[in-house]
């Protein structure tokens, strides 16, 4: 079996990660493909990939700069000839529905439309609010999701498979589960874990994510109000301008309510990520929005407990694999008084005419109560879907009052897990998610492509894919 992995580039981040564990992954279990060539836009910086070719044309592209997809095709056909001697048996690509070159989903229509065998493995999408991305298409969106028995797709999560499922619906089309790997951490180094940092508080509920909106900061302020006994902290700073004002005015609201609560900690020590792990009591989740949800495995290889908020659709098959997650909340619900009920839909409606007009479609009728209900229902106010400025008008409100400062601790239960519950969740990990499994699922995958019988491809309506996401009880004031 001979392969072809394509993408946008392969500097460093969570795709390429995700390519680099593959190829590990066959290079640890000693079984992978006949052999392989990676197609990239863009040079490759680091030194784990071999095989590498650089395709014109590939890299991120403006509507107006990307490459006719029959081009882009035949480059891309022409660089796997030159490694593999051949025409791959599967094409395996990495994205190519997301809106960062309409030449590459183009060239996989181009490809499905040949007989092709490809497996579609999209880690985030067009239609998940990113509306620049979705024009960025252009007139390839009819063509975005092929089928066909030979065309596979890949899906990191539950609700990702539920959604390609539903667009793809009636097709023979496969969509199997492949979460990533979670290779084991290395331990401490000589000298690590060793060094005191007086500026690591000894309560420290670490949040180790850079600081962008969906991880939800106001969140942290919430639980730190409410929880005087820890020292809540995320590691680092927003690297998006455009937020930058938004982190600044958290970070004066904690300064100035004095709150146990430390924004972009790791930016003031010289400790290192290891090492801040290896003090906090315990690891903290708050995010509203995920792909993949590594936050939510890799804080057990380090030995450590997580807390904080869970994300079922994403977290639903991480459960079924033996990695209980029983202890983390779902939402954080709050009294309707605290909430102006008519700021709260003046915003959701200014959000979601925004969002519609964003993608170009007409706003349902009855949105902003379908969004509003979602949000604020007889039970109360769900404080993760609100925006910054309403979290923190809510934030003040709980802190100074007794009961509701309370019902916030009961329904946050941030109890750390004692070691045998600890343990069981690092092997659950250890065993579902190596290197290894994850290695013998790709082939498994790359099997059951190539043993599919060959059929004329069709194309799924890709609007179905916009609903999914587009929908007003998803709304999430902080995703806006």
């Amino acid at each position: 079996m001979k392969v072809a992995l394509v993408h946008y580039h392969l500097q460093p981040g969570g795709v390429t990660r995700v390519i680099e564990n593959t190829v590990d992954a066959w290079k640890t279990n000693g079984n992978g493909p006949e052999d392989y060539v990676l197609l990239s836009g863009r040079p490759y910086p680091g030194n784990k990939l071999q095989n590498v070719r650089v395709i014109e044309g590939l890299d991120y592209m403006d509507l107006s700069n990307a490459p006719y997809p029959s081009v882009l095709k035949e480059r891309m056909e022409e660089a796997a000839r030159s490694v593999l001697g051949q025409l791959p048996d599967i094409w395996h690509i990495h994205n190519h529905s997301l809106g960062k070159n309409a030449g590459l989903s183009g060239a996989v229509a181009e490809l499905a439309k040949s007989g092709a065998c490809l497996l579609l493995q999209p880690h985030d999408f067009a239609e998940d609010g990113r509306p620049q991305n979705f024009r960025n298409l252009g007139e390839t969106r009819p063509w975005l999701y092929p089928t066909a028995s030979q065309i596979h797709y890949a899906a990191l999560n539950r609700r990702d498979q539920a959604f390609l499922q539903s667009t793809i619906a009636d097709a023979s089309s496969t969509v199997h589960l492949l979460a990533n790997a979670i290779p084991q951490q290395p331990a401490l180094s000589h000298g690590e874990g060793q060094n005191h940092f007086p500026e690591l508080p000894d309560n420290l509920m670490l949040y180790p994510v850079r600081a962008v909106r969906r991880k939800n900061l106001g969140e942290l302020a919430l639980l730190s109000a409410t929880h005087p006994e820890f020292h809540f902290a995320n590691s680092l700073g927003p690297t998006n301008p455009a937020f930058h004002s938004i982190y600044q005015n958290w970070i004066e609201y904690a300064q100035h309510y004095q709150f146990s609560l430390t924004y972009g900690l790791g930016e003031q020590t010289d400790a290192s990520f290891h090492e801040m792990v290896n003090h906090a009591l315990a690891i903290v989740n708050v995010s509203v929005a995920e792909g993949f949800g590594l936050g939510f495995l890799e804080p057990w290889n380090f030995g450590k407990s997580l807390i904080g908020r869970n994300i079922p659709e994403i977290t639903s098959d991480f459960s079924d694999l033996g990695v209980n997650l029983d202890n983390l909340y779902n939402e954080l619900l709050v009294d309707l008084s605290m909430v102006d009920k008519e700021s709260l839909k003046n915003a959701i409606s200014a959000a979601l005419r925004s969002a519609y007009q964003d993608y170009q479609r007409e706003l349902p009728v009855n949105a902003v109560n379908v969004a509003t209900e979602s949000i604020r229902n007889k039970k109360g106010v769900k404080f993760g879907c609100l925006n910054e400025d309403l979290q923190k008008k809510v934030i003040l409100a709980v802190h100074s009052s007794e009961q509701e400062s309370e019902s916030i601790r009961k329904q946050a239960k941030l109890k750390i897990l004692d070691e045998p519950s600890i343990k069981s969740n690092q092997e659950a990990v250890t065993e579902k998610f190596s290197l290894s499994a994850y290695g013998e699922k790709v082939l498994q995958v790359y099997q059951s492509v190539v043993e599919s019988q060959t059929e004329v491809a069709n194309f799924a309506n890709g609007e179905t894919m916009l609903d999914r996401f587009l929908s007003p009880e998803r709304l999430n004031l902080l995703r806006t």
